[in-house]
């Protein structure tokens, strides 16, 4: 028979045996070590959570460089529910609207069913399931600070302290998990977090947190308009002005305006030579040599050339470059200090892109150019890009008016796509490149943000952020 304690599941033989030898396992049988782990030199280890010290049913030791906890009382100071499963022994842990699972001997742990490998398996001494610490640290996002003491090795474990999902978006969090969704995610209202969140992998035996910098792909196309924007304002350049007025033998360059360079309707191609160390001249001297796709400002395609273009434009007249530019004019006036222009060395997460036997395998380095997709950021920063364009304090409201008008058949503002939803007036950008998919959409009118920054190519932001807002404004709603 199974009775239910302290959100464990327990055989009554083996409550029988706990009570009486005042041991609070997980209901495993003991396992004999194996002849060589019987040899092998253990350490103590000092183990505290959150500041403060855990009554453990075993205690932590170092082994072979590995320091081993016991399960059921690390998951439950963290914060985790812990059930047993005797018939599978697995232990599953509910935490922030994920369930963790381990099986009892296996060197695997799960989380929603992704894979982590840990350093090696569980295994049960004296009735309570061991496991490697960093395994299970990882799996349940906390933290951890190493320090050697005379009295041993001292590890102090902090808890996951930057997911939050409210219990408005539980919903939410769960359409995510239900779409597979790999990356993070924010939503907020009025500046204030409903959901910030990690899913999947962000690297080998990494998982994504929430507060993982991460390439944002055109999303960067609202910085490049914006600063353009600031140029008008500034009285360096009008909307109405040929782009022949900053660079020299661009085709139609004489016909085609900054306007339509913001708007996608200069009839220029989007595609340009995308690698590594490719200066921003060498890229404009490629357009010199495209072909126009119809008469400028007569119809629309979207055009990364375009936005170089505005890039190039932008270092022209700030005599600056785009990077320092953004930084000091956008990132800074945000307070985004977590975000920048990308390199090969800054520290993202690993973007995926979808093999053919249907596993997800590293894609290669994201290259682009200036004023494209060549911007880093954190779910957190973004937001505060959001908070600084709805204050006003950056651009003023006829600049920001330009800028969320459609100007084409196909939505297209300068730098956001506009649409009318049923919640209100929203503008969003969606974006991809070489492993990434990312989107921000922000409801103008209700005050909804919702920004998903994933790092599996294919993921179709667009429709998950329609999704989102609609699910967002039906919880706000609510309460």
């Amino acid at each position: 028979m199974l009775v239910k304690k302290a959100g464990v599941a327990w055989t009554a033989a083996v409550i029988a045996v706990c009570c009486a030898t005042g041991v609070g396992g997980l209901g495993l049988e003991p396992i004999a070590a194996a002849p060589t782990e019987q040899a092998a030199a253990r350490s103590k280890a000092i183990v505290t959570i959150n500041g403060g010290a855990v009554h453990w049913n075993g205690e932590p030791f170092v082994e072979k460089g590995a320091t081993m906890v016991p399960l059921r009382e690390a998951a439950v100071s963290l914060g985790g529910k812990v059930a047993w499963n005797q018939g599978s022994q697995t232990v599953s842990i509910a935490l922030n609207g994920d369930v963790v699972t381990q099986r009892s001997g296996d060197s695997l742990i799960r989380i929603n069913g992704v894979k982590l490998q840990m350093s090696g398996p569980s295994r049960t001494i004296k009735g309570s399931l061991m496991v490697p610490l960093r395994g299970l640290m990882e799996a349940m996002r906390a933290s951890l600070n190493l320090s050697q003491t005379p009295a041993g090795l001292s590890i102090a474990i902090a808890t996951d302290k930057s997911t939050q999902v409210n219990a408005s978006a539980a919903a939410i969090d769960s359409y995510l998990q239900q779409n597979s969704f790999s990356g993070m995610a924010l939503v907020a209202k009025d500046g204030k977090a409903l959901l910030r969140k990690g899913y999947g992998l962000a690297n080998d035996g990494k998982l994504n947190r929430p507060d993982g910098k991460t390439r944002i792909a055109s999303i960067t196309k609202s910085f490049t308009a914006a600063s353009i924007m600031q140029l008008v304002e500034a009285g360096k350049l009008k909307l109405n002005d040929p782009i022949s007025t900053v660079v020299t033998g661009i085709p139609g360059g004489e016909r085609i305006t900054i306007h339509m360079l913001l708007s996608h309707t200069s009839g220029l191609p989007s595609e340009f030579t995308r690698q590594d160390g490719v200066t921003l001249e060498q890229t404009i001297d490629e357009i010199r040599g495209k072909t126009l796709a119809f008469e400028p400002g007569t119809d629309y395609k979207y055009s990364n050339c375009g936005y170089v273009l505005l890039a190039y434009t932008i270092e022209k007249l700030s005599g600056m470059s785009y990077g320092d530019y953004v930084e000091k004019r956008l990132l800074n006036a945000a307070g985004m200090k977590q975000s920048g222009t990308a390199t090969v060395a800054t520290p993202t997460n690993q973007g995926y892109v979808l093999a053919k036997d249907g596993s997800w395998t590293k894609a290669p380095y994201y290259a682009s150019q200036s004023g494209t997709g060549t911007l880093y950021s954190t779910v957190d920063d973004l937001l505060k890009w959001d908070g600084l364009l709805r204050s006003g304090k950056l651009l003023t409201e006829q600049s920001l008016q330009a800028m969320y008008t459609a100007h084409s058949a196909k939505g297209y503002g300068y730098g956001w796509i506009v649409k009318q939803a049923a919640e209100g007036k929203i503008v969003f950008h969606n974006g991809s490149g070489s492993g990434y998919s990312t989107g921000m959409s922000r409801n103008l009118d209700n005050g909804v943000t919702v920004i998903l920054l994933s790092n599996h190519a294919g993921a179709d932001t667009a429709m998950m952020m329609d999704k989102l807002q609609s699910m967002a404004a039906a919880a706000i709603l609510q309460n």
